[in-house]
């Protein structure tokens, strides 16, 4: 019984291990990941989450939502952003939650990828090149 166990995960583990794309896009970096990013809003879906993220001056992530003029779910600051300019990273501080650390693939006009540890996270990425919605 335990080896029927054991052998169920490293079968599962195998499988799992293979559904997770790896990144193979050309990566992001330098000053074209700043100007991919700054001033730029982020559009992303993955399963049923979609982002509409603006990434603004001083470093400030917004959700755009439904745009600043709706009532009932307007967009609002999240946390703020960051560039590493070592490792071609951009990391996203949420205001009261975690931290995640991506690197950017893909060819100049997207799509794009998020990766993390060479493991693409969220794929299909565009960004606007404007403070908008999406």
């Amino acid at each position: 019984m335990k080896r029927l166990m054991v052998a169920s995960i490293v079968l599962l583990a195998g499988i799992s291990g293979e559904a997770m794309a790896a990144c193979s896009d050309q990566q992001v970096t330098g000053s074209a990941l700043t100007s991919l990013i700054a001033g730029s809003t982020v559009c992303a879906t993955r399963g049923a989450e979609k982002w509409q993220e603006q990434h603004r001056a001083g470093a400030q992530l917004w959700d755009y939502k439904k745009g600043s003029s709706d009532k009932v779910d307007p967009s609002k600051q999240v946390g703020t952003w960051s560039i590493n300019n070592v490792d071609n990273t951009v990391t996203y501080f949420y205001t009261g939650g975690p931290s995640y650390t991506y690197s950017v693939h893909g060819l100049a006009g997207g799509p794009y990828s998020f990766c993390t540890n060479g493991a693409e996270v969220v794929s299909g990425a565009t960004f606007t090149g404007t403070i908008g919605g999406c």
